[in-house]
């Protein structure tokens, strides 16, 4: 079976990285089935490091500071992106988000004879309800969710879909690191309380100012403390000093090394914290269609994260300081939860094996 992932471009790599793990277990579960990656992406796959064949072709960002105009980076791109489906000819078309892409460039290919699976992470209900996204849902085969049954608002339209699979969060199947093995591989002293700084791919602007002020808060205190800033970040991010960047991704297998994290909201940030029950600080970013701040509240009702109150820097900070003198206090209580976070990437993967079966 030809399977073909659509990862698109965006502020981070939650498409990406939702798809590639996906992809990982369907490899896995069926070698023989062939893989290709098609993605805007600026962070990756790069078809030298990507476990499968891609193609990747630069997205908005680069044709704005390439100096390419919106016209022709469209007329560039879309001929472009449809010739790579038509000449790989995939069984199975899978999408993420957007299903017809961000920028429509899919719109031609949900015509054509492609089983289709469309990833449905959660997403503001006011979006989720537009009747567009039903319409171009009607195009899909399957609609796989990546998130624990019933723990997430649906459109209305969605919530008796036949086509509709709730699979858990997706997550890697591989295992993390022990904290002694993650710290040795950090290079991090035994007895060194360390906190991580992360705030998602690596391409969104209020993310570096966020990580700068609270570098410089840290350094105040005199806590020691590492920022992943990303793939999508791949300089010395400012505000940040070279012993305190960590310009590796996955951070995922080394989050064991830390006494506690302070992160984003978004969906692959989240569920790997939990999945590691290391003590987490949340304080999410607007966005149109992803719900952080639903999300993160979610959880610290759960008792399993902790967040800001207020709205300014000072407020964000004074909630930062309670935090990290209550993490212990959060992290004997993560031990007693006995609720894992399972990977439904093995879900998925059976589905899509499955989907050109009748639903």
């Amino acid at each position: 079976m030809r399977v073909l992932f659509y990862a698109s471009n965006g502020l981070g790599i939650g498409h990406l990285t939702r798809l590639l793990n996906i992809a990982q277990a369907l490899s896995k579960a069926s070698p023989t089935s062939e893989i290709l990656f098609l993605t805007q992406s600026e962070a990756a796959p790069f078809p030298e490091t990507c476990p499968f064949y891609a193609i990747r072709i630069p997205g908005r960002n680069k044709a704005r500071t390439g100096g390419l105009t919106s016209k022709s980076y469209l007329q560039t791109v879309r001929p472009l992106i449809l010739q790579a489906i038509a000449s790989f000819d995939p069984h199975v078309l899978v999408t993420d988000t957007f299903p017809e892409g961000p920028e429509k460039e899919l719109a031609p290919a949900m015509e054509w004879p492609i089983h289709k699976a469309f990833i449905f992470r959660e997403q503001h209900i006011r979006r989720a309800e537009d009747p567009s996204l039903h319409q171009v849902l009607r195009r899909y085969h399957r609609i796989l969710v990546p998130h624990d049954k019933d723990s997430i608002p649906l459109p209305s339209f969605l919530k008796s879909d036949p086509r509709l699979s709730w699979t858990g969060p997706v997550l890697p199947t591989d295992p993390l690191f022990s904290r002694e093995e993650a710290r040795k591989r950090l290079g991090i002293p035994e007895h060194q309380e360390t906190v991580l700084l992360s705030f998602g791919g690596g391409g969104d602007p209020e993310a570096k100012q966020r990580a700068k002020d609270i570098a410089a808060f840290f350094r105040e205190k005199n806590r020691s403390f590492f920022y992943a800033s990303g793939p999508l970040l791949r300089s010395l991010p400012e505000g940040i000093r070279a012993g305190e960047w960590l310009p590796l991704w996955p951070i995922r297998p080394y989050l064991k090394a830390f006494e506690a994290v302070v992160a984003s909201g978004g969906y692959n940030t989240v569920h790997e914290i939990l999945e590691s029950r290391v003590p987490a600080f949340l304080c999410g970013f607007p966005r149109v269609l992803d719900p952080q701040s639903d999300r993160i509240d979610r959880l610290v009702r759960e008792g399993r994260v902790m967040t800001h109150s207020g709205q300014t820097l000072s407020d964000l900070l004074s909630s930062l300081e309670t935090f990290l003198e209550k993490r212990i206090l959060l992290s004997e209580s993560l031990k007693t939860q006995s609720t894992p976070v399972s990977s439904g990437a093995d879900t998925a993967a059976r589905i899509l094996l499955n989907i050109l079966q009748p639903a």
